[in-house]
């Protein structure tokens, strides 16, 4: 037997070669053989490779202004060694109207195919920017399809290589009896590779907002400024309303309290956040983390930004600066947060805040803080705020060869 066959035959030896090859070796060496491609993709494999499968490596981040156009994405690291950016453009599907992400999930994106036009269905896509595999999804098969208001990405390695994405569409835009809009829940799975109802139909009052939701303890949610934040448990596929934080005392003022302080909403390392502003000012902040028992929030952390406004005075927006920057850089400074990132010890958990030309990181424990990066220079938005970018469009980048399909 020669000694490339003796390798060949035994497993491990194999597997710790395979080991150690980069990520585009990898991908090749899948194709050799079943054999090679079941060891590569084998659940054992992926957890040796990256043990911390809730690490999130970077940030991907999608501009708030000519994404359509340029379709590209800029990154950001957030290991302390290096990491480089998984891809500069979606390109690996040939759809004419290109690729944007949705939604980031365990290491897999959800991508659709232009959504600006409602009267267009979109095409859909789970991508794994890591081994750059992906799995096409039909779009909704009636002409319903183009009235999607919420769609959401469902995907646990630890449970399954299966994924779901769960879409709530309304049936028409006529309003039923003055009460709002008859609504419905549809869902595909991988597993069966089809759409199918989900519930029966129930009415909310109207929202234009289209919205990609956050996975967290088996369920899709879905905030919303327009009426009740939604909740939808993707294996008992029950609908409910989310619980929120005590933004205000009266209920009558619960919308205009959630549009004047909520700040951030997201998952990381299985627990979920919700930010809110707790001064007029905006500069300090509350970090809430619901219980998984839905009983709740509570305050995790506080924030308080004032000595990153004494570090950069680049922050401070003019009384006359346009009423545009009010949604993203809120009353008085130039910010936006784009995730909140726990660590397994938690002592080293940290914000990332982008002010103008620079993305900070700052330590939720110790109130420390220091510079990730700077932005080259062209990364200002239309109206020259410097803030290409906000919570909306950042997206976890957790590096795994995890199956899924």
């Amino acid at each position: 037997m020669s000694s490339s066959e003796a390798v060949a035959s035994n497993d491990d030896l194999l597997t710790e070669i395979l080991f150690h090859l980069p990520i585009k070796s990898l991908m090749k060496f899948k194709c050799i053989s079943k054999h090679w491609q079941s060891l590569i993709s084998s659940p054992g494999f992926s957890r040796r490779r990256y043990p911390d499968y809730h690490l999130v490596s970077g940030l991907i981040l999608r501009p708030t202004y000519d994404c359509v156009v340029k379709k590209e994405y800029d990154f950001v690291p957030l290991k302390y060694t290096s990491t480089t950016a998984p891809f500069r453009s979606l390109t690996f599907v040939n759809i004419p109207s290109g690729l944007i992400i949705l939604q980031s999930c365990n290491g897999l994106l959800l991508c659709a195919s232009s959504i600006s036009d409602w009267n267009i269905p979109c095409d859909y896509c789970i991508y794994n920017p890591t081994s750059h595999e992906f799995v096409t999804v039909p779009p909704l098969g009636d002409e319903n399809s183009r009235f999607i208001r919420r769609i959401g990405l469902a995907y646990d390695p630890a449970k399954s290589s299966h994924f779901k994405i769960v879409c709530i569409r309304s049936d028409s835009l006529e309003v039923i009896q003055n009460a709002g809009i008859s609504y419905q829940i549809e869902v595909y799975s991988s597993q069966t590779g089809s759409w199918r109802l989900s519930g029966v139909p129930f009415v909310l009052p109207y929202n234009s907002q289209y919205g990609a939701g956050v996975f967290w303890n088996g369920a899709i949610h879905w905030i919303s400024h327009c009426h009740a934040c939604l909740c939808f448990k993707v294996d008992e596929e029950q609908l409910q309303e989310m619980p929120m934080p005590p933004l205000t005392q009266d209920p009558a003022d619960r919308i205009e309290g959630f549009m004047r302080s909520f700040v951030y909403f997201g998952e990381s390392r299985e627990h979920l956040h919700f930010v809110v502003n707790v001064d007029n000012h905006s500069k300090k902040f509350d970090v809430y983390e619901m219980q998984r028992d839905y009983s709740g929030y509570f305050v995790k952390y506080r924030v308080d930004l004032d000595v990153i406004i004494a570090a950069f005075p680049e922050m401070d927006v003019p009384s006359d600066e346009d009423d545009f920057l009010f949604f993203y850089a809120f009353d008085c400074y130039k910010y936006s947060i784009l995730g909140i990132i726990r660590e397994a010890n938690d002592e080293e958990s940290y914000m990332v805040l982008h002010i103008p030309g620079k993305v900070i990181r700052y330590k939720l424990n110790d109130k420390t803080f220091t510079k990730i990066c700077d932005f080259h220079p062209g990364h200002e938005d239309v109206e020259g705020s410097q803030l290409e970018f906000t919570r909306l469009h950042a997206y976890h980048y957790m590096e795994t060869l995890a199956r899924f399909g």
